[in-house]
C-alpha cells in the first residue's frame, strides 16, 4: 500500500474532511475514550478561526484510498520561531507498515523548509506509580526509534462533579481566605474587562517561565493586550465560553492570581481547567487554591449541567497537583512530550 498525504484545506472536498474527522474520532476512542467526542463543527471552527500567531496545517493520510492516519503541523509565527510541533497518529490497524515513518519524514522535511530547528510532539505514556497505562507502547517506541527524546511527562486528571465533597471545598476556601487578607476576588465570563487586561497579559506571559517545562524547547510567549483580545475573539468564534476568577492585590490594585475554566459549545457537559497562575511575589497566600475553588463554584452556578472537568499538569508540578487532588481530581491519562533537534540532517 502506498501512502498519500493530503492537506485538509478550507476548500477541501467534503469527503476528505469527513474522513479526517473520522480518523480523529477513531483515535480518540482508542486512546482517550473519556474525552469529549470529536465533531465536524468543532473541526470546521478550528480551521475557520486559527489561533493568532500560529499557522496550523492538518493532513489526511490514506493508503490506496483508505484513511490510515492524520498529521498536524503547527508553526508559531511570532515567537518560538525555531520550533515546530507535530501531531502524528496512525490508526492501530495500519501500524507497523512504515506509514508513521513516512509521515514523520514529511513533517521534518516541512520543518526544515520553514527554517525550524526543533520538532516537538507528544504521545500517550505509562506511569506505573499512578496506575496509568498507555493503550500500547507503540508511540513511545516509535518516537525513540526516530531519534526523539522524552522531555516532560504530563498527567490528565478528571473531576467528577457528582462526587465533589462540598465540605472539603469549603475547608480549602476557609484555609485559603485565612491567608489571603488584602486580596479581593473578581470574576467574569467571556472577555477580560479592559481595566484588567494588561495584568492578565503579564500573567499569561509568565506561564512558560513559571510552569515546569522539562527539556522542551518552548520559550515564553510574547503576550500583550492585543494578543489576549485576539485569542479571546478566536475562542468566542469557536463557541468556547470562558469563566475567569482572579485575585486583586488591594494595595497595588494589580491582578496577582488568575484561573480559567472553558466550556465547548458541542459539549455542554464538559469543562477544561485551563491556566492557573500566581505572581511569584504573591505566593504563599494560598491564592492558587482560592481562585480554583471559587472559579469551580462560579462555573457550576452558571452551568449546572456540567458533570466533568479535565485538567493537565506536568508530572513534577507538585504544588498544583496537590490542590487539584484535594479538590477531588483523579489521574486519568498520562502523556509524554518528545523533542528532536534536527541539526540540519535528515534521520537515517
Amino acid at each position: 500500500m502506498s501512502l498519500q498525504i493530503t492537506p485538509v484545506l478550507p476548500d477541501s472536498d467534503n469527503a476528505t474532511v469527513e474522513a479526517y474527522v473520522e480518523v480523529m474520532e477513531a483515535l480518540r476512542v482508542y486512546e482517550m475514550p473519556a474525552f469529549p467526542p470529536t465533531t465536524r463543527r468543532e473541526f470546521d471552527s478550528y480551521r475557520a478561526h486559527p489561533w493568532p500567531w500560529q499557522r496550523s496545517q492538518p493532513y489526511l493520510a490514506t493508503a490506496d484510498g483508505v484513511p490510515v492516519g492524520r498529521l498536524v503541523l503547527q508553526f508559531p509565527t511570532r515567537d518560538n520561531l525555531k520550533n515546530m510541533s507535530v501531531d502524528l497518529a496512525v490508526l492501530p490497524a495500519y501500524r507497523r507498515r512504515g506509514f508513521g515513518r513516512e509521515l514523520l519524514a514529511f513533517a521534518e522535511e516541512q520543518a526544515r523548509a520553514n527554517g525550524r530547528e526543533t520538532v516537538m510532539a507528544s504521545s500517550m505514556w505509562t506511569l506505573p506509580e499512578l496506575g496509568l497505562t498507555a493503550p500500547d507502547e507503540a508511540a513511545p517506541a516509535f518516537a525513540r526509534a526516530m531519534g526523539y527524546r522524552d522531555t516532560l511527562p504530563e498527567v490528565n486528571r478528571v473531576l467528577d462533579l457528582a462526587k465533589v465533597d462540598e465540605d472539603v471545598l469549603q475547608e480549602i476556601l476557609d484555609h485559603a481566605r485565612a491567608k489571603a487578607d488584602g486580596y479581593q476576588l473578581v470574576q467574569w465570563i467571556g472577555q477580560t474587562p479592559e481595566e484588567l487586561i494588561d495584568d492578565i497579559a503579564y500573567l499569561d506571559g509568565r506561564l512558560l517561565q513559571d510552569a515546569p517545562m522539562g527539556d522542551t524547547a518552548w520559550e515564553p510567549f510574547e503576550v500583550d493586550a492585543d494578543r489576549i483580545r485576539r485569542t479571546e475573539a478566536v475562542m468566542a468564534a469557536r463557541g468556547r465560553q470562558l469563566y475567569n476568577s482572579v485575585m486583586v492585590h488591594e494595595k497595588s490594585d494589580r491582578v496577582v492570581a488568575w484561573t480559567t475554566l472553558s466550556l465547548e459549545a458541542d459539549h455542554q457537559w464538559h469543562s477544561w481547567q485551563q491556566i492557573t497562575i500566581v505572581d511569584p511575589d504573591h505566593r504563599g497566600h494560598r491564592l492558587g487554591a482560592l481562585v480554583k475553588v471559587e472559579n469551580l463554584r462560579y462555573l457550576r452556578q452558571h452551568e449546572p449541567q456540567v458533570t466533568t472537568v479535565d485538567t493537565f499538569n506536568a508530572h513534577e508540578n507538585g504544588y498544583m497537583i496537590s490542590i487539584n487532588e484535594q479538590m477531588g481530581f483523579r489521574p486519568q491519562y498520562s502523556f509524554q512530550n518528545w523533542r528532536r533537534d534536527l541539526l540540519g540532517n535528515p534521520a537515517e
